[in-house]
Parts: C-alpha cells; structure tokens; sequence
C-alpha cells in the first residue's frame, strides 16, 4: 500500500485569517443584498416585487398603457381646445396647433400598434388599439375641420370624441388597468 504526501498532512488556518475571511464574506453579503434592494421592482407602497418573466412583461405593458391613457387624455383636452378656438385665433395658429395634435395622435396610434404584447394583455391591447385609433380618427377630423369649419363635421367630431371618451374611460375602470 502506498500512501501519498497528503494523506497525513493537516492544514491549518490562523484564527486572524478566518475573521478575514468572515468579513470579506459578510461585506459581500450586504453589498450584494443593498444591489438587489436597488435593483428590484417596487410596488406603489416601495416593498420590492419578484417577477417571473411573464408577469413582468405584463407590469412593463401596463406601465405602458397607463402612459398611453395619460397621452389619450392629453390629445382630449388639446382637441377640445383647437375646437373651442375657432372664434379666437388666426388661421395659421390654429392649423399649427392642429397639426401637432394630429402628429401626437399618429405617434400614439404607432406606439401602440408596435408595442410588444404579453399574452395575457392581448384583450386590453385590442380595446387600447381601437381607443388610440378613435383619437386619431378624430385628430385628422379636427384637423380637416380648422381648414374647413363646417358643421357636419364638427358633428362627426363630436360623435367620435364621444366614443373615444367612453373608450378611455372603460380602460381606467379596467381591474388591469388599476395599480394593484
């Protein structure tokens, strides 16, 4: 039987060396546990979140269609107000107005056709589609309206901010839509 050199051999480590050790491997512990405080999702209340994939794909699109429903909101009041201002206000102002109304709207519509949808938001992807399409709908009326200030189509417009208002307000009351 041959025995090797290190059957017998002991190893010995200093006391001074093992604290070194022990402090080394408590520094990174709490580096690592302040990283991940830092570094995780939040909820509304700050307590951080872990998240499959899947779910935050969903939180990322939600976050996303809360913008969206604030930029629908926004393109609302500016509709209104290039509408209230036919009396007021030179041609030129107006159609300016107008038109970065309509290009708002376009970006919207854009933004939200080339979204990436989780599988589970694609129900509230077709109603915050066909919502952003009534805005834009009613952007490009307001804006052939401002050149051509007729009543029919002041009508047409009133009807479809009407539908594009009770879309947007049905996406607010969505339990999907709420922060959880």
């Amino acid at each position: 039987m041959t025995m090797s050199l290190y059957d017998n051999a002991e190893i010995e480590i200093s006391k001074e060396r093992i604290k070194c050790i022990g402090i080394i491997l408590l520094a990174a512990v709490i580096l690592f546990a302040v990283i991940g405080w830092l570094t995780s999702p939040q909820d509304e209340n700050g307590k951080p979140v872990l998240l499959l994939p899947e779910v935050k794909a969903f939180e990322d699109y939600r976050r996303s269609a809360r913008s969206w429903l604030e930029q629908m909101t926004l393109l609302d009041s500016e509709i209104a107000g290039v509408l209230g201002e036919q009396v007021s206000g030179d041609l030129f102002t107006r159609s300016r107005q107008a038109q970065q109304m309509l290009q708002r709207a376009v970006n919207l519509a854009n933004e939200i056709d080339q979204a990436k949808v989780p599988a589970a938001a694609a129900g509230i992807h077709d109603q915050i589609s066909a919502t952003g399409l009534f805005y834009l709908d009613v952007a490009r009326l307001t804006m052939r309206w401002v050149g051509a200030p007729e009543e029919p189509t002041r009508e047409s417009i009133n009807e479809k901010l009407e539908q594009s208002r009770n879309g947007r307000s049905a996406l607010q009351e969505n339990q999907w839509m709420r922060t959880p």
